[in-house]
């Protein structure tokens, strides 16, 4: 009977969480509103126009900053094409740029933009962003905004895996305690993150749980 009531609680606690997800529910953009970019996709239909996208590109745009312009145009459960515009004018820009090229001669900036405009476009399928967060990653391992992002589209994958929940919050709690990055994302950005992520830290317990009982 211990071993039936567990499961019932289980399969509830896992219902009510998977109704949400790392990305879908952490907007950070809230962080960043005093930046009229951010308060302007924020209040948009949430199309990366020319103007978003010239932020986007600006090597005065700090890439937190521009992260936040993304958060800011949310995402739609009916999928968006935001990656594509984006990647699309960079090759306007870029005659070297070809979606193939793309992955290894591109910014560490770009590629996180792409991953993250990718990854909010398709939700429920983020192994490719996560292919291009990776890479901006390699490009730039100290920044602190391409470490979080690059985790928050990898954590996403987890959702599929219910006895991998515990691994969101352990995997997204060792960019928070990385003492290596340079911090050049906003706390209180961070904050939000944390706050949805942490609530996976409660299936840590239960997985164990339930291989004692077992």
């Amino acid at each position: 009977m211990k071993k039936i009531i567990l499961l019932i609680l289980f399969t509830f606690s896992i219902n009510v969480v998977f109704a949400d997800s790392p990305l879908t529910s952490t907007n950070f953009y809230q962080a960043y509103l005093d930046v009229p970019m951010v308060a302007k996709a924020s209040n948009s239909n949430g199309v990366l126009t020319d103007e978003v996208f010239d932020y986007l590109n600006s090597t005065t745009s700090s890439i937190d900053k521009k992260i936040a312009v993304i958060n800011a145009l949310k995402w739609n459960i009916d999928g968006k094409n935001n990656s594509t515009l984006y990647l699309n004018n960079l090759m306007l820009l870029h005659k070297e740029y070809t979606t193939t090229a793309f992955y290894n001669l591109a910014t560490a900036d770009e590629l996180i933009c792409y991953a993250y405009l990718k990854a909010m476009d398709n939700y429920f399928d983020v192994k490719e962003a996560s292919l291009f967060s990776a890479q901006a990653l390699k490009r730039n391992p100290k920044s602190y905004t391409i470490a979080i992002i690059n985790q928050l589209i990898i954590v996403q994958m987890l959702l599929n895996r219910q006895k991998e929940w515990c691994g969101i919050y352990r995997s997204m709690n060792n960019i928070r305690e990385n003492k290596d990055l340079i911090v050049d994302f906003r706390k209180e950005a961070s904050t939000v993150i944390f706050n949805y992520t942490d609530i996976y830290k409660e299936y840590c317990t239960i997985w164990h749980s339930i291989k004692k009982i077992f």
